[in-house]
């Protein structure tokens, strides 16, 4: 990247405002008002799952919390899905237990219709004009090229730039990269990076005491935006996503052809910053936090680059950022024993899926070379991420510049401990490290 546009980066993804930094705290995450601040509920989720493969109720109901973020308007009860076995089966049927259920919730609303909240045939239909886009080739040669590494190195010159031997990597690298990466990818530029990064997070979750006036001219600002940008590459297609999914075709259930509607694009747009953008930020921090507090396996991954995509694999299993999906059950069913009425909210804890005995052995310990068995970090069946191989390779691509410049990094013990914190949005509160 020429130094110029390295300047401009660096200056668009930094900012004072406190706002923004909200934005990264993982205590400041709306999803996580009511869960107790600077706790790890590793331990309170884990047991959990010995109480029994599927429970009615929510997962904060049995942890003994209020609140919550993922109410479904119609749902007469809620179960949660605590085993692996349980929730393969809650991942895997999903015209039983449907994703459709995401439109009966009011924070997914403001997004409006996306992948994620489709089933059968228009899902499959819908997400196979995008996949081209996320396919693993394409994310290690044009993702990586464009947006990826770029942002990576801009990101460590500045932190090898300072006069201190000393800084917190989850303000510095783990949050800013995957912004940078997904709202530039969009074609986003400059100061619109992280503008719009937040005017889509408040208008959608908001944070604090935001107004519905404040979310509304948000949910303005990021409409906006996005028609600015369908503009522009309507009239000069550019390199970026984007202009991609204009190019892009959806094939109808007759067989016919079309194009991606304006609307269908602006949702895989809002759909994949969030998902890119939030979930990476916090699995880097925790994939770095598991390495350096485990650091015969950090040494081992200095020495053999080519394990450094099984650490981050081994910390999805270990400690996924996202632990609970909803479904809507759309008739009487029954799971482990459980008899499930129709129009009941299904919560699926992928965290306790990850950590079943059943199927890992000692779960509970971060180990990157364990015998694999398939996880649920990216989901399972129909609606596994998306994006996985473009977050992999943000995580990967990160991680090897840090072993390439501060090869004997560590913790700052001067600094107060990390913390895994947060509830549905996990992420480690802070990841001081001091460079030699």
């Amino acid at each position: 990247m020429a130094t110029k546009a390295a300047e401009n980066l660096e200056a668009a993804l930094f900012s004072d405002n406190p706002e923004y930094q909200a934005m990264f705290d993982v205590n400041q995450q709306g999803i996580n008002a009511g869960s107790e601040e600077g706790k790890d509920y590793t331990d309170d989720m884990d047991a959990l799952l010995e109480r029994g493969a599927v429970q009615e109720g929510t997962m904060r109901s049995h942890l003994g919390l209020s609140g919550g973020s993922f109410e479904m308007k119609g749902a007469e009860r809620v179960f949660t899905f605590y085993s692996y076995r349980a929730n393969e089966i809650g991942w895997r049927e999903n015209t039983l237990f449907s994703s459709e259920g995401y439109q009966k919730m009011s924070v997914f609303q403001m997004i409006g219709p996306t992948i994620l909240s489709m089933v059968g045939k228009q899902h499959k239909r819908m997400r196979a004009a995008a996949q081209p886009l996320f396919k693993r080739p394409r994310v290690l040669g044009w993702w990586n090229a464009r947006f990826v590494q770029d942002t990576v190195d801009v990101l460590l010159d500045r932190v090898a730039r300072s006069d201190s031997n000393r800084t917190d990597l989850n303000a510095n690298l783990c949050a800013p990269l995957p912004m940078a990466v997904i709202t530039r990818a969009i074609g986003l530029e400059g100061t619109s990076v992280i503008d719009f990064r937040f005017h889509l997070n408040r208008s959608t979750f908001g944070h604090g005491d935001i107004s519905m006036e404040d979310r509304l001219a948000s949910f303005q600002y990021v409409d906006r935006v996005l028609n600015e940008v369908v503009a522009k590459n309507l009239s000069e297609p550019g390199d970026n996503v984007i202009s991609s999914l204009m190019r892009n075709e959806v094939t109808e259930e007759d067989g016919s052809k079309r194009k991606l509607t304006k609307e269908e694009i602006f949702g895989f747009c809002k759909l994949v910053i969030f998902a890119g953008g939030g979930t990476t930020w916090r699995q880097l921090g925790i994939t770095i936090y598991a390495l350096l507090t485990n650091y015969h396996f950090w040494e081992a991954c200095r020495e053999d680059r080519t394990l450094i995509e099984q650490a981050v694999d081994e910390s999805l299993r270990w400690a996924a950022t996202d632990p609970v999906f909803p479904r809507y059950c759309v008739e009487d069913t029954e799971v482990a024993g459980v008899f499930i009425p129709a129009n009941s909210q299904i919560q699926l804890c992928l965290h306790t899926a990850n950590h079943d005995p059943e199927v890992f052995e000692n779960p509970k310990a971060y180990d990157i070379f364990r015998h694999k068995e398939h996880h649920m970090g990216f989901g399972f069946g129909p609606h596994r991420c998306l994006g996985m191989d473009v977050a992999k390779q943000e995580m990967v691509l990160a991680i090897n510049g840090l072993m390439d410049r501060f090869p004997n990094m560590r913790l700052d013990t001067d600094a107060p401990a990390p913390i895994l914190g947060g509830l549905e949005h996990r992420g480690v509160t802070s990841l001081p490290v001091v460079f030699s």
